[in-house]
């Protein structure tokens, strides 16, 4: 365990280290396939994103790109490198190296397109160019796609698509303010090491460690002593998110991540039909089950809520419109009972109970609950190896595109679920050609309705976060992705590194 030493941090952030919480080892540190929160959280500081979710507004912001320009009904982008981009060796990034990294976000990972729209199989639907900027001169990206792209700023965000090149040892390098050092699974302890960069700046720590607490008792015992400076808390129980939120310096914040219901296709319920899944989404109150949870988990009938937000009228409880039942039903024990998985960590058990007596008094299924470890259900979800299962799923793009397109019948989910719905294609498709501005947002809008009237997934929830900060730390400003700008905050107290 480390010693808090009597070093005191020069206010340029040199000689300085920043410790984070992790409440697991990352999934992988694969750059090109992002599947988790704490690899993201890790590779944010490795990599220099093309563009970032804003933290105090909604949208993006340019990134190791200084500038994004839409042109022929955002079908063509130019796309223009941001200056002092620079690997390891100190050689420039190439705006070749840019374009690389933009047919990633097409990714497995991120926002595959359904097969009808990639018939060549390629993984990315557009052609990039370097061109001379019709401005200046300065070399740009030309970006060019068959289908319009309004959403591009929000899919570049994804940390797969910035620029990484590959080492002749079967590594990886980036340009981001960090380089790693040390990687210790047995000590569940990430080390990085500042290095020049374009996101180098005054406030970046001389190192940045991630580390392991399994326990969120010992992340906060960690916090009060000094050996923690920050901590993002999602994996909370009700009791805990109360007391965590309360905390001096608590940052409460909505992340954009989905806690949704699936029903396997083919089940002997209603549930296995459109009009069940609607008759539970639009009786199920999202509000008092929210309450229920403490606000651990906020209410979330749509996906485009978690980045337009409805305030609550007077009246509603976080219910569909729709029939509040299904019909009439047999009683309770003529069903047969059904099996509800999820994931064993917090809130999920509590989360899952309230969804199994919903169901259980609604439609007469008695439910059992099946809590598994992570790689476990990892497993029985890619496998279908359930009945009813609570999962949750971050959004991959800031834009209801990414919890949506896999229900086109060509695309790699909905085969997979063996998914077929002509109204939800042809929803799909009016979106995906929809040029942008309000016909896009109209099409992208009505495609969610289609999609939330027929396909195996009821969303329920939206996660909620809470941040905290150890002593003399000020509170960070935290994006919906639960990122932070971790280059540009520095700790007062460094650990003595003989300990």
């Amino acid at each position: 365990m480390a010693e808090v030493g009597n070093q005191r941090a020069r206010a340029d952030g040199r000689d300085t280290t920043l410790v984070v919480d992790l409440d697991a080892w990352p999934l992988s540190l694969d750059p090109f396939h992002v599947v988790d929160f704490n690899q993201a959280l890790v590779l944010d500081a490795l990599v220099d994103p093309l563009t970032r979710d804003r933290a105090d507004a909604p949208g993006t912001a340019p990134s190791a790109l200084a500038a994004l320009t839409p042109l022929d009904g955002d079908r063509v982008w130019l796309l223009r490198p941001a200056p002092g981009q620079h690997w390891d060796d100190g050689s420039p990034v190439r705006p070749e190296e840019i374009a690389a990294g933009v047919h990633r976000a097409w990714g497995p990972t991120c926002l595959p397109l359904p097969a009808a729209y990639d018939p060549e199989g390629t993984g990315s639907p557009v052609t990039t160019h370097v061109v001379p900027d019709p401005a200046d001169g300065a070399p740009v990206v030309e970006l060019r796609s068959p289908l319009p792209l309004p959403y591009l700023p929000q899919l570049l965000a994804f940390p797969g698509a910035a620029p990484v090149r590959e080492t002749p040892d079967g590594g990886w390098t980036a340009s981001g303010p960090f380089r790693p050092v040390r990687a210790d699974r047995p000590r569940g302890r990430i080390e990085l090491l500042r290095k020049p960069s374009r996101r180098t700046g005054p406030g970046t720590p001389e190192r940045l460690a991630f580390q392991v607490h399994a326990d969120r008792a010992d992340a906060f015992a960690a916090l009060a002593d000094g050996r923690l400076d920050l901590s993002l808390n999602t994996g909370l129980t009700p009791d805990e998110f109360t007391a965590a939120a309360a905390r001096p310096g608590a940052t409460v914040r909505g992340l954009s991540m989905a806690c949704q219901l699936w029903v396997r296709p083919g089940l002997d319920s209603p549930l296995a039909g459109a009009a069940g899944r609607r008759a539970f989404s639009a009786g199920f109150d999202r509000h008092a089950a929210s309450t229920r949870l403490r606000q651990a988990a906020l209410p979330l009938p749509r996906y485009s809520d978690l980045w337009e937000p409805r305030g609550r009228e007077p009246g509603d409880d976080g219910r569909l419109a729709g029939p509040p039942h299904p019909g009439h039903l047999p009683p309770p024990g003529r069903r047969a009972e059904l099996t509800l998985t999820y994931a064993d960590f917090p809130p999920n058990g509590h989360a899952a109970s309230l969804v199994a007596a919903d169901i259980g008094e609604r439609f007469g299924h008695p439910v059992r609950l099946r809590p598994l470890s992570y790689e476990r259900f990892a497993r029985a979800a890619a496998t279908l190896d359930y009945e009813l299962l609570y999962g949750i799923n971050p959004a991959p793009l800031a834009h209801v595109a990414g919890f949506l397109t896999g229900f086109h019948s060509t695309a790699g989910q909905a085969r997979a679920l063996g998914f077929a719905e002509p109204a939800v294609d042809a929803a799909l498709d009016r979106a995906l050609r929809a040029a942008g501005g309000p016909e896009a947002a109209r099409a992208w809008r009505e495609a969610e309705e289609v999609v939330l009237d027929h396909a195996p997934v009821v969303p329920l929830f939206q996660v909620n976060s809470v941040t905290l900060t150890g002593p003399g730390r000020p509170a960070p400003v935290v994006a919906a992705t639960g990122t932070t700008h971790l280059d540009d905050l520095t700790r007062t107290a460094v650990p003595d590194r003989d300990h």
